[in-house]
């Protein structure tokens, strides 16, 4: 037990060791903020004692602080910070109130303010718009915009035949397309439509009525699909009139044509009108085993070079074209000079020759009856075969043929082959990547088996297929695959034959 007679050092004592030993922090929030008694209540308290009192300062005592022990709960100044904001926010809304004017207003009763007055109280303000503020628009309401002022497209329906994203995936076929309803300057600018395989020729139309409609170009189509066709047309966009239109109702794939016309059907049928003298005549120029081809030249007046030239752009025989002549078609051997006019010939039919090689004659071309027309190689044609595989059974498939791609197709199987060997998928390869088809065997029931060998560019090496057929379909499949090889040399077909050779030499050197 201990007697202490100074009051604030017991007072300060019982502070520190109740904050101490409190765990609740309620002793905290009483005890620990409260400053020490001011000097108007220390005088009272010794005014009281009297003469018993000791006077603190003249003792040499230190002055007790704080404990170091004690730390400030964060819990208090979150509190006030709180409530500090609430009284901030109730001032915010007293001040907001007093800045409003309440005016009790009744319809019917005569307003004691004046005209100024009420234009005071209800003053318009202004309110200031940020100018460097940007809005922002989303995709969609810029595409709607734009959309706004475009018009409907009433072919609508035949952009599901756009064959461009199913490129490698489905059959597709590329073409070009001249437009001859366009204005003369433009009709030679081609529109390169890629269209599915499964289409039809009026599809086809309406297909590239969809695009030429979504690119704004005049003049305006009818709505009619029925009232246009498809014909012919050569790389420079001059309509091949010799030959009819296609057949609206026939599949695109069944014709090879890389080039065709979208011609306007004539509302009713034309009288012949005889030709005028100053509309063009007509050269028919033949090309030995390749058939013939007519050129348009302004009079008989113009040169046979003009002739000649027209005739190289059209067969594409610009580099070689120094190696051929022009003859009379009744004169053999008889080259003519390019110099003369086209009416001092006394002919319209000429031929196109190699310098120094001998014309076929018409017995010639009797005596040949397998000889194949320089159009029919280049169209597309489809055959009945048999394909034969290591791990399979021989598959009866559709072998599609055409200066683009060889198709192979499967025919539909019974379904017991289906469930053991698995189903043959369809599979195409450009003709590009076609290096070489030869004749492999001629069996005696008339059968003839022919292989078709490809650059394969999953494998990166070169692969093939076998198959079995007719000796006749065989022959004729061969030829023409070989044809359209050697008319598009590519770098594929000469890597092939440089390997073949080197393969012929080491076997001979293990000889």
């Amino acid at each position: 037990m201990a007697f202490i007679d100074d009051p604030e050092f017991v007072i300060a004592h019982i502070r520190h060791s109740c904050v101490i030993t409190d765990d609740t922090g309620m002793c905290e929030q009483v005890i620990m903020n409260e400053e020490f008694e001011n000097e108007k209540a220390i005088k009272h308290r010794r005014r009281v004692v009297g003469k018993y009192s000791v006077d603190r300062d003249s003792l040499d005592f230190p002055s007790y602080p704080q404990s170091f022990d004690i730390a400030v709960s964060p819990d208090l100044s979150l509190r006030n910070s709180k409530s500090q904001g609430k009284g901030d926010h109730n001032r915010r809304e007293r001040n907001r109130e007093v800045r409003c004017t309440t005016v009790s207003w009744k319809e019917g009763q005569n307003s004691v303010l004046s005209g100024e007055d009420l234009l005071n109280v209800f003053t318009k303000r202004e309110v200031k718009q940020d100018k460097n503020k940007t809005v922002t628009v989303s995709q969609l309401s810029r595409q709607l915009e734009e959309s706004r002022g475009k018009p409907n497209n009433p072919f609508l329906q035949y952009s599901k035949y756009e064959g461009e994203a199913y490129q490698g995936t489905c059959v597709t076929k590329k073409l070009k397309i001249f437009l001859t309803m366009l204005p003369e300057e433009e009709r030679a600018i081609p529109m390169i439509v890629t269209v599915l395989g499964t289409a039809c020729v009026q599809d086809l139309i309406g297909l590239i009525m969809y695009k030429y409609t979504n690119e704004g170009l005049e003049p305006q189509l009818k709505n009619d699909v029925k009232s246009f066709c498809l014909q012919m047309a050569e790389d420079d966009g001059e309509v091949d009139t010799d030959f009819p239109a296609l057949d609206n109702k026939e599949a695109i794939t069944k014709f090879g044509f890389t080039c065709l016309a979208l011609v306007q059907k004539d509302a009713s049928p034309a009288k012949p009108t005889p030709p005028k003298p100053s509309s063009g005549i007509i050269v028919t120029v033949h090309e030995p085993q390749h058939g013939f081809s007519r050129v348009k030249v302004d009079s008989m007046k113009a040169e046979m070079k003009q002739v000649f030239e027209k005739m190289v752009k059209k067969r594409g025989l610009r580099r070689t074209a120094n190696e051929y002549v022009l003859e009379k078609h009744s004169e053999f051997g008889v080259p003519i000079s390019l110099e003369s006019s086209l009416e001092s010939m006394g002919t319209m039919e000429f031929c196109l020759v190699r310098f120094g090689r001998k014309r076929v004659t018409d017995v010639d071309k009797e005596g040949d009856a397998k000889q194949f027309d320089f159009y029919a190689n280049y169209q597309y044609r489809s055959y009945r075969v048999s394909m034969l595989q290591k791990l399979r059974t021989v598959t009866e498939i559709q072998l599609g043929v055409s200066h683009e791609k060889i198709e192979i197709d499967p025919v539909l199987q019974p379904k017991s082959a289906k469930k053991f060997w698995g189903k043959q998928k369809f599979t195409s390869v450009e003709m590009e990547n076609v290096v070489g088809c030869d004749l492999m065997e001629e069996k005696s029931n008339g059968k003839a088996i022919f292989r078709i060998v490809y650059f394969s560019q999953n494998a990166h090496d070169f692969k093939h297929y076998d198959f079995e057929t007719d000796s006749d379909d065989a022959g004729e499949i061969v030829k023409k695959v070989n044809h359209i090889i050697k008319s598009n040399m590519s770098g594929k077909r000469s890597e092939y034959l440089s390997s073949k050779e080197k393969k012929l030499e080491k076997r001979k050197s293990l000889r």
